[in-house]
């Protein structure tokens, strides 16, 4: 009789300790497998931002380029038919001066 209630209380405590251990692996297991999941999460999260970032400042860079080069553009066209405009007039009241003094 004393090996049978041996054997009872070997099975119920081998059991336990099996069912201890495969809950602490289990709880370890699903700890590592969430900190690598948060992990790549985070990292992928970040490289998002990171590429959003870096679109927006790419457009606004071109934005801002565009608007210099379209400004700096204007100026000199500006510049130049006023240019133009008073060589022209300066030209048409030469030749008007020149010819009423003739």
């Amino acid at each position: 009789m004393d090996d049978q209630l041996d054997d009872q209380l070997v099975d119920q405590l081998d059991d336990q300790l099996v069912d201890q251990l495969v809950d602490q692996l289990d709880d370890q297991l699903v700890n590592q497998l969430d900190d690598q999941l948060d992990d790549q999460l985070d990292d992928q999260l970040v490289d998002q931002l990171v590429d959003q970032l870096d679109d927006q400042l790419d457009d606004q860079l071109d934005d801002q380029l565009v608007d210099q080069l379209d400004d700096q553009l204007d100026d000199q066209l500006v510049d130049q038919l006023d240019d133009q405009l008073v060589d022209q007039l300066d030209d048409q009241l030469d030749d008007q001066l020149g010819r009423s003094v003739d």
